[in-house]
């Protein structure tokens, strides 16, 4: 069996969180990106640009492991990172009015 034939349920949802993080970002930008909060959402965007590499490096050590306990630990993190930045997005308004931007 070869590497990317083991473990490919959670590599799937890996590269599906990843498609989220980018569905994440064009609704910041449509949504968020207006007078008001332009500023909190320059600074999400970044933060989410960043999530994104972030999630990409974990692609591709989950891409080449083949470890299980690896692969779990990789889809671990990739879930926790993309809820925070799920909540993030859902609480930006508030965010903005509580730091005052």
């Amino acid at each position: 069996m070869t590497n990317s034939q083991r473990f490919k349920f959670p590599k799937t949802v890996l590269f599906g969180i990843t498609a989220l993080y980018i569905v994440l970002m064009v609704a910041t930008y449509f949504l968020y990106y207006k007078e008001p909060v332009i500023v909190c959402a320059q600074r999400m965007l970044s933060a989410q640009a960043i999530a994104l590499l972030f999630q990409v490096a974990l692609n591709y050590i989950n891409y080449h492991s083949k470890n299980k306990i690896v692969i779990l630990a990789t889809l671990f993190v990739s879930a926790m990172l993309f809820l925070g930045a799920l909540t993030a997005f859902f609480n930006l308004g508030m965010m903005c009015e509580l730091y005052g931007f």
